[in-house]
């Protein structure tokens, strides 16, 4: 795969994952810690983008598989192995982006976000 640079563009397809933070009590001066589980969003904007339909879908399909290999992970020893497996026998081109630097860029956060949350009642399996 070609190196990506850390500029965004129309077509990309960005997951953002947060971690949910919780406060502590005060004995703890009050800090944040992260409760373990994650909201997942994906962004994109349908105004610039130059994919057709189902190359659209494509991408949007992957993103989707991305996003549920997270509770598939957490409920399934198999496929937390496999990924697992993967990882250790590939390496992974992991970037630190300084989102600052894409202030100007920004996705205009009631645009498209579709938010996945894997604790609901229905665990995911909606």
């Amino acid at each position: 795969m070609n190196k990506l640079n850390n500029k965004i563009h129309v077509n990309d397809f960005i997951i953002v994952l947060r971690p949910v933070m919780q406060n502590t009590t005060e004995e703890d001066n009050g800090a944040s810690v992260w409760v373990g589980d994650v909201q997942v969003k994906l962004l994109t904007d349908l105004s610039k983008i130059s994919l057709d339909e189902y190359q659209h879908e494509s991408m949007l399909k992957i993103c989707n598989l991305m996003a549920a290999s997270i509770p598939s992970m957490h409920e399934n020893a198999f496929v937390r192995h496999v990924v697992e497996h993967y990882l250790r026998h590939h390496e992974l081109d992991l970037e630190h982006v300084d989102i600052e630097e894409h202030e100007e860029e920004k996705v205009d956060e009631n645009n498209n976000i579709i938010k996945l949350v894997f604790n609901s009642e229905t665990k995911g399996n909606a």
